[in-house]
């Protein structure tokens, strides 16, 4: 399964991170919470993000690309991808 890319800059992050209600909504869904328990397997996700909102995105990175190289992983970024979307 092929994943478009949906980079923070996009116009639908950027939309999404102006409208926290919208944030919240996606933070708290299905999608993101088993994303979230993937990533959880692959590591300390609390010291991969710290490392990320302190500008090293590699730790985060190498989880993100161990996730979704799994079909499981693949089909929950497309999902949150399509809420992103709409």
């Amino acid at each position: 399964m092929e994943q478009k890319e949906l980079p923070l800059n996009s116009p639908e992050a950027k939309a999404l991170l102006r409208d926290p209600t919208a944030l919240r909504t996606l933070i708290q869904s299905d999608q993101a919470k088993q994303l979230i328990a993937l990533l959880q397997r692959q590591g300390n996700l609390n010291d991969a993000a710290r490392q990320a909102k302190n500008g090293d995105m590699r730790a985060l990175q190498q989880m993100l690309n161990q996730v979704s190289a799994a079909p499981e992983g693949q089909k929950a970024i497309s999902r949150i991808q399509k809420q992103i979307q709409g």
